[in-house]
C-alpha cells in the first residue's frame, strides 16, 4: 500500500460512521452536568474520554510530525485527567477545539 493510499484510509477511518457515532455527534447537545457524570459499569466520565482522547492523540501528533520527539509521558498516569468533570465550560470547550484541531492536521 503506497503512503498515499495509507493516509487516504487513515483520513476515512476518521471520519467513518458505519459501526459507530462520530466525535462530533457524540458530543453535540451533551447537557453540561453529564460531562463529568459516570455512567453505570463505566470507569471514565465523558471528561476523561475526552481529555484522554486529546492527549494521546496529540503526542501521537507529535510522534508523527516532530522529528526531535522525546517521549516524556508516562502511561497511563499522563493520558488520563484525575479529575471525572471539566473544571468549567471554557476548559470544555478549549479540549473539544484542541481535539478537532488536532484532528485535522
Amino acid at each position: 500500500m503506497s503512503d498515499e493510499a495509507l493516509r487516504d484510509q487513515l483520513v476515512r477511518i476518521l471520519d467513518w460512521e458505519e459501526a459507530h457515532v462520530g466525535f462530533d455527534k457524540a458530543i453535540a447537545d451533551l447537557p453540561p452536568d453529564k460531562r463529568g457524570a459516570l455512567a453505570a459499569g463505566f470507569e471514565h466520565s465523558v471528561w476523561q474520554l475526552l481529555e484522554h482522547m486529546r492527549i494521546a492523540q496529540e503526542d501521537i501528533l507529535d510522534f508523527c510530525a516532530n522529528p526531535n520527539y522525546v517521549h516524556t509521558m508516562k502511561w497511563p498516569d499522563d493520558y488520563w485527567p484525575k479529575h471525572t468533570a471539566p473544571p468549567n465550560s471554557k476548559a470544555w470547550d478549549e479540549s473539544v477545539a484542541s481535539f478537532k484541531k488536532e484532528r485535522e492536521q
